[in-house]
């Protein structure tokens, strides 16, 4: 005799149970990891990186970066971010500080917190109110955007070598003040 049908239930068969397949003792093939839309590198706020960086997956910079970056993804430098040097990307935010050209195949943003001194090359240029730029901007149409030269092929980097038109705005010109450094004129000769 058994106590709540116990020994009904040993002699009764018990239902197969899924056993997981024993891990692979090789490396993972690089092949089979996820798209690199679902990966990124961390440069970590007190970290520095002198070199240059390639690859395709999106990076992420808090630290500072010394050097020349080219990636098939995204960049995105943060508030604490520095970057001196190059960047050729996909797509740029620069929310730290910027001191290079920057290349975007698609889009390139300069967030309220950012600051980049450099030329840029991107089908899309989108500048925050209360960012600082410093540099010239050319427009492209997709897919377009030159990886190795932000400036246009057969034109100098500084314009046609001349003065700049009277009028026109340099890079960084600030509302108010005369773009060509002349002062403004004044009201009369006794004033």
């Amino acid at each position: 005799m058994s106590f709540f049908g116990r020994d009904r239930e040993s002699q009764q068969p018990s239902p197969p149970t899924p056993t997981p397949a024993p891990p692979a003792a090789t490396r993972p093939n690089p092949k089979d990891r996820a798209p690199a839309g679902n990966q990124a590198t961390h440069i970590a706020a007190g970290s520095k990186v002198v070199g240059q960086i390639s690859g395709s997956a999106e990076l992420v910079i808090d630290g500072t970066v010394d050097g020349e970056i080219d990636l098939e993804s995204r960049v995105v430098i943060g508030a604490s971010g520095h970057v001196k040097g190059e960047i050729r990307a996909r797509a740029v935010q620069v929310g730290g500080k910027v001191q290079g050209n920057v290349c975007g195949h698609e889009r390139v943003e300069v967030l309220a917190s950012g600051r980049l001194e450099g030329d840029v090359v991107s089908p899309r240029v989108v500048i925050a109110e209360g960012a600082f730029f410093k540099g010239k901007v050319e427009m492209t149409e997709k897919g377009q955007a030159k990886p190795g030269a932000p400036q246009s092929a057969g034109r100098p980097a500084t314009g046609s070598g001349g003065p700049p038109p009277a009028g026109a705005a340099s890079g960084g010109a600030r509302p108010g003040v005369a773009a060509s450094g002349a002062a403004p004129a004044a009201k009369g000769k006794g004033a």
